[in-house]
């Protein structure tokens, strides 16, 4: 039996969204994530199929606009990897991701599992050591709850005693829709340049990944002075649970940044845990300040290219957890489940 690449065509979303089974709310995802992107024209996922043009091996990407001090790079997220159950073990997946490797400079994938990190390492993928887990915890039914509990206290205690002087002029908002085109895009184009790398979190690409998802509902946080929009954090709310998900502002502001998670916790204070993850060490430190913890577990984010210099790509990314596909999913999966 020969196994061959094919290009995407309209007929194979069937065969691959059965592939994927897994994912039951794939179907209603489908056309959103990859057709109605603002870089849809760039969705070409890798797809093997046998003699038969039956599918039996899948990558699919997600094209986005990203930059490096400013400056444009030519990266994409690698998502739904998958592979037939009776195909496994001969070398499908090694031919799948030498084949992603040629769609950019650039291929990341981010929340990755313990047995997919394992063969991304050996392919040549780098893996980041700058993401981290932070959490808040507001209830306890246990000896370990409650020490999380007394970390917690321990770090607003350390935040106070180290805390700056706010300037306390933000105006602070939360909305159920994005604010205006021209209030984004002029902030992400002021601050883009303080980051090293980082996706473009321009209007067009958060109000598609945000507030047009078909399952999922988020809310914006948003911070103003003088009717200019200085930062905003990106957040959900499902069953209890609030997850920061993503971040737009200067890429160094204490007082900001502090000021927006403060705020989160205050309009959310029935949440019974918030969540995020972060590779940014001064919003990390902010989280820590604000009474969250950082616990042991981590996200995986790798990096793979195919450019020669000496260069550490996986290094100096500004990652947050509304990053890639997962969080997508992650909403996706909640609202399914409730339905």
């Amino acid at each position: 039996m020969s196994i061959r690449p094919v290009n995407y065509e309209a007929r194979y979303q069937q065969p691959i969204v059965a592939l994927l089974e897994s994912v039951p709310y794939k179907p209603l995802l489908w056309k959103w994530q990859f057709e109605e992107t603002p870089y849809a024209e760039r969705f070409n996922p890798v797809i093997l199929v046998d003699d038969a043009d039956k599918v039996v091996g899948f990558n699919g990407i997600m094209p986005i606009e990203a930059t490096e001090f400013g400056v444009p790079i030519d990266v994409l997220w690698s998502c739904d990897f998958h592979v037939s159950a009776n195909m496994r073990g001969q070398g499908l997946g090694k031919q799948i991701k030498r084949t992603l490797i040629e769609q950019a400079d650039i291929i990341m994938s981010f929340g990755v599992s313990d047995q997919a990190s394992h063969v991304l390492a050996k392919m040549g993928w780098h893996q980041s050591e700058s993401v981290y887990n932070f959490r808040l915890i507001r209830e306890w039914h246990s000896p370990r709850m409650l020490a999380f509990q007394v970390l917690q206290w321990a770090n607003v205690i350390r935040g106070a005693l180290c805390r700056r002087s706010h300037s306390g002029d933000y105006s602070i908002d939360v909305r159920s829709q994005l604010p205006g085109k021209k209030a984004i895009d002029y902030l992400w184009t002021v601050s883009k340049g303080g980051f090293g790398k980082t996706i473009a979190r321009t209007h067009e690409y958060l109000d598609w990944k945000y507030q047009n998802h078909p399952l999922a509902q988020y809310a914006f946080v948003c911070a103003w002075r003088d009717g200019i929009l200085l930062g905003m954090l990106i957040v959900r709310y499902s069953r209890g649970s609030l997850r920061i998900v993503d971040y737009l502002g200067a890429a160094r502001d204490v007082d900001l940044k502090r000021a927006l998670i403060r705020k989160c916790r205050y309009q959310w204070r029935h949440a019974r845990h918030i969540t995020t993850a972060t590779s940014d060490e001064e919003l990390g430190q902010c989280l820590l300040d604000e009474g969250f913890f950082r616990p042991r577990s981590r996200p995986r984010f790798f990096v793979r290219t195919r450019l020669k210099d000496k260069a550490r790509w996986e290094d100096n990314w500004f990652i947050m957890a509304g990053d890639s596909d997962g969080e997508l999913l992650l909403a996706a999966q909640d609202q399914y489940s409730a339905l």
